[in-house]
């Protein structure tokens, strides 16, 4: 705790002087850079013997955010910070898609829900509709020990509809995401100098957590087990 305490006791008003005339300046920073993986335990589930279409609403795949850094440290002075931004849509889109491909014999994605009777050549078994619930990100710092805390609190509502578009599951994913980012070297000063703290970790956290719940939930669902023994008997 000492460590980063002396670093900062020399350098933090260069460190936010620097973040405060680069972003402030302008009144932007360049978007979080994001880099979820998805978890390894998904290639472990048993693969659903199902042709899907899978529709993920343009609000989840478009989606960006931005929030701005909390600063209610008892007796730390205060600074203007331009909002980080999270363009986490893309990336959290990409990943379903990575996870339903494990988890699905085949995938189709869809543009539309609406026309998926004539838009696809494939003859689906079932779609997948996935949307955002919800989405709050806090970010934090304390100045104290000189330590950046992000927590990205997620939800999404995932639907499984028969080629009818009648539904036979449903269900409803919340997830806490969180990411830590402490400055113990001149190296990782000169990051925070540059580009803020890094608070993309917790958003990866988020993404990484709710592809992997969606897929549990999909895999042992007695509703979609019913289904396809119904259907593939």
């Amino acid at each position: 705790m000492r460590q980063p305490k002396s670093v900062f006791g020399k350098y933090g008003y260069i460190v936010f002087s620097f973040l405060v005339l680069s972003g402030c300046v302008s009144g932007q920073r360049p978007p979080v850079m994001m880099a979820p993986h998805l978890d390894k335990r998904v290639h472990q589930m048993t693969q659903l013997p199902l042709n899907v279409g899978l529709y993920i609403e343009p609000h989840l795949r478009n989606y960006v955010q931005d929030a701005p850094i909390k600063q209610d440290e008892a007796g730390a002075q205060l600074y203007t910070f331009p909002n980080f931004v999270f363009p986490f849509g893309e990336p959290l889109a990409s990943k379903i898609e990575e996870m339903a491909k494990v988890i699905f014999n085949k995938v189709t994605i869809l543009d539309n829900l609406q026309n998926t009777a004539s838009g696809t050549n494939e003859t689906l078994d079932g779609i997948l509709t996935v949307g955002l619930k919800s989405s709050d990100i806090e970010l934090s710092i304390e100045q104290s020990v000189w330590r950046a805390i992000g927590r990205h609190n997620l939800s999404i509502r995932a639907s499984f509809l028969d080629p009818k578009l009648n539904k036979v599951w449903e269900s409803d994913i919340a997830v806490e995401g969180k990411g830590l980012d402490v400055v113990t070297s001149r190296v990782e000063q000169e990051w925070w100098m540059t580009t803020g703290p890094k608070f993309g970790p917790a958003v990866d956290d988020s993404i990484q957590q709710v592809t992997y719940e969606l897929a549990q939930k999909i895999t042992t669902s007695k509703e979609i087990s019913d289904y396809i023994h119904k259907e593939k008997p």
